[in-house]
């Protein structure tokens, strides 16, 4: 823990509604639990009954419309902005950051260390991007921690979610499974870069950050082209052109068949730009577009608690996971809607856009009970704001996809070829038995 005293401003709610009791609450409870005393079961519930009336007021701003909602954040960390977006240099110049030398990293299942590894381009691999937490995100926990410890607490991190992916999302965890690495994408500047991506993906979907641009390149390269690559395993270009031509059409999609990348948190934004990018990568190449249309549709995407709203392509596989509990969540995006739906129906899982004429959504999501910062254990209330991260625990997350049978999803994933439809095989999933899409399990 560090050094420096909790402030409101340092809570997931505190930027955003910092007269709100429920914060104080917070903070108070958060500092006597730090001093060794444990809170009456009449303060948590006093403090839960102060998170649902600060989670209805911020409600009723985000029904005034995301956009108005993300310019009062904006206004709340000082960004200035105008109707294209935030303004800031990072949106038009790339920038030495925090990142690796190697792109991917799997967990050494004796050490939880990482090690370097390769990842075979023809066979089913899960590629986890760590969340902002993994690259020493700067926050209240982390201050005292110098540029190397926080380096190795990065490390430790991305070697815990990598460990997390493999023993909860794949049955066959073995050495003749699926890959699973962790990828070291560079990352952004914390302090105000975060934040800024997840209120720009609000305010102007069409935006790409720079290190979502590398990462696509330094991901998809070698799935759809043959070409030069730099040592950051980027592509090569003369006069703006990539020096190289694409795979066969037939290649392109037999190499991103079997590929699922799983973003926790901010990195869930790095995950859905990158995409975005491959579809411009696809077209810079000359791809033609039904070939680019199924190879968007030929791989999957889980995010773990994303915190902003995501421009999804529309022929992308994308599988949201939300704890409806998650404070980070409730503080970037509009769940409340999903969450109505969800109950309404007993079924966890909701279309995050409406079904094409042609079929069902493939931007879904998955609606979870979840610990939060207060909840119900098997001895009773819990106050617990630093194990669930304030309900944003990716442990948790990976924990209650493994309990609903989603390991026999991603078998599915793993096993089909050509485009497909998430929501089509959770479906047939579901009916086979291997999931339970219930809302509480």
């Amino acid at each position: 823990m560090s050094h420096r005293k909790l402030s409101i401003e340092d809570l997931p709610l505190g930027l955003i509604a910092p007269e709100a009791p429920y914060n104080a609450l917070l903070a108070r409870g958060i500092k006597a639990r730090e001093d060794g005393n444990s809170l009456s079961r009449q303060e948590m519930d006093e403090i839960e009954q102060r998170r649902r009336e600060v989670w209805s007021e911020i409600q009723a701003m985000k029904d005034r419309g995301m956009k108005h909602y993300s310019r009062y954040v904006a206004r709340q960390h000082e960004f200035s902005y105008d109707e294209q977006g935030l303004h800031f240099d990072w949106k038009k110049t790339d920038f030495k950051r925090i990142g690796y030398e190697s792109n991917y990293y799997a967990s050494d299942a004796e050490t939880k260390t990482l090690v370097p590894v390769e990842l075979d381009p023809e066979g089913p691999r899960v590629i986890v991007f760590a969340s902002g937490r993994a690259f020493a995100e700067r926050n209240v926990r982390l201050l005292h921690l110098s540029p190397e410890e926080a380096m190795e607490h990065a490390r430790y991190i991305m070697a815990a979610q990598c460990h997390l992916a493999r023993s909860r999302l794949v049955l066959n965890a073995g050495s003749d499974g699926p890959q699973v690495a962790a990828f070291a994408y560079d990352m952004v500047t914390s302090e105000f870069e975060i934040p800024a991506m997840r209120l720009q993906s609000i305010l102007d979907p069409d935006f790409i950050h720079p290190v979502s641009m590398t990462t696509a390149e330094r991901v998809f390269g070698n799935l759809i082209a043959d070409a030069e690559f730099t040592e950051r395993g980027t592509f090569v270009r003369k006069d703006h052109k990539i020096l190289g031509k694409p795979l066969a059409d037939a290649e392109i999609i037999d190499r991103l068949n079997g590929l699922v990348l799983v973003g926790g948190s901010v990195g869930c934004v790095v995950t859905i730009q990158a995409t975005l990018y491959l579809r411009q990568l696809l077209t810079e190449l000359a791809v033609s577009d039904p070939v680019v249309d199924q190879a968007m549709s030929s791989f999957l995407i889980i995010n773990l608690g994303p915190t902003t709203i995501l421009p999804v392509d529309p022929c992308t596989n994308h599988l949201a996971v939300i704890n409806m509990s998650d404070e980070f969540v409730f503080a970037g995006l509009d769940v409340g809607p999903l969450i109505a739906k969800a109950k309404a129906s007993g079924h966890c899982l909701v279309a995050n856009q409406k079904p094409t004429p042609s079929g069902s959504s493939r931007d879904v999501s998955i609606i979870l009970d979840g610990p939060g910062t207060t909840y119900e254990g098997p001895e009773g209330k819990v106050f617990d704001p630093d194990g669930t991260h304030f309900g944003h625990s990716l442990k948790h997350y990976f924990t209650d996809l493994r309990d609903r049978g989603f390991a026999n999803l991603l078998e599915r994933v793993f096993q089909t070829r050509g485009a497909f439809n998430i929501a089509d095989l959770m479906h047939e999933a579901e009916a086979h038995g291997e999931v339970n899409l219930r809302l509480e399990a």
